[in-house]
């Protein structure tokens, strides 16, 4: 059986001036009759066009001058394959290379150009959420410690890597924390005045020895806090261990 390429047929259609026709599935039942006097060329073709859009098949077209399909009727039959035949819309009928086939490459080049860009796009997103959110974290931080007034220079040297943790990135200046000492705690207050409390003394101290000891404590910390965030399981096997020592 010979097949003819749907192209072609909208090419007839143009030069032979046809309106009227007739779509007949492989059993030879009619699916579509355009009979309609006042359509043009153009109407015709997307009415053809549109058949075609919403059914697949092997179908056979007769093209035809006059309205009605009689026996003296003089038909031109056409057989196409919907599902195998290279088409587009009739708006961009001719726009085929030499070999009558599309240029599949430049469609799939422009589809890897919008996914790079719609890629960079998610993960600039992700990075300002991610800023966002350690700054929030940062104003609830300096918010709770705020209101400790018992050791105000441990908390402002604490809060200053904290501030390199939550802030620019990895440039995080510790100079200066290698000689640094604790600040004494007041002694003379009144003993009415609330004192430090126990926990806050403990990991203010420990934050203080971590980064006389620890080079990398900044960027440490937040690993062990995105480990929390992300991963409960292993971080709460990681402080069994230390629990264990």
């Amino acid at each position: 059986m010979n097949l003819t390429n749907i192209k072609y047929l909208y090419d007839l259609m143009d030069k032979e001036s046809f309106t009227f026709f007739t779509v007949y599935d492989n059993k030879n039942s009619p699916m579509r009759d355009q009979g309609n006097e006042n359509y043009t060329v153009q109407d015709a073709k997307e009415d053809l066009e549109q058949f075609l859009q919403y059914n697949s098949g092997v179908f056979r077209v007769e093209f035809r001058r006059a309205k009605n399909n009689g026996p003296a009727t003089k038909n031109y039959s056409f057989t196409i394959d919907n599902l195998k035949s290279d088409r587009e819309p009739i708006t961009g009928l001719g726009n085929f290379d030499g070999g009558g086939t599309m240029d599949y490459m430049s469609i799939i080049n422009s589809k890897d150009e919008k996914i790079e860009k719609l890629q960079s796009e998610m993960f600039a997103n992700m990075m300002a959420a991610m800023s966002k959110q350690h700054e929030l974290q940062m104003e609830a931080m300096k918010t709770e410690l705020s209101k400790d007034k018992g050791n105000d220079g441990l908390i402002t040297a604490a809060m200053g890597a904290l501030s390199g943790m939550f802030g620019a990135g990895n440039n995080i200046a510790l100079s200066g924390f290698d000689t640094m000492e604790l600040p004494p705690i007041e002694t003379t207050k009144k003993i009415t005045e609330p004192m430090v409390d126990d926990n806050r003394q403990k990991i203010n101290n420990a934050v203080v020895r971590l980064m006389k000891s620890d080079q990398n404590f900044a960027s440490h910390i937040s690993k062990l806090a995105d480990l929390a965030d992300e991963s409960p399981l292993i971080y709460n096997m990681a402080i069994s261990k230390l629990d264990a020592l």
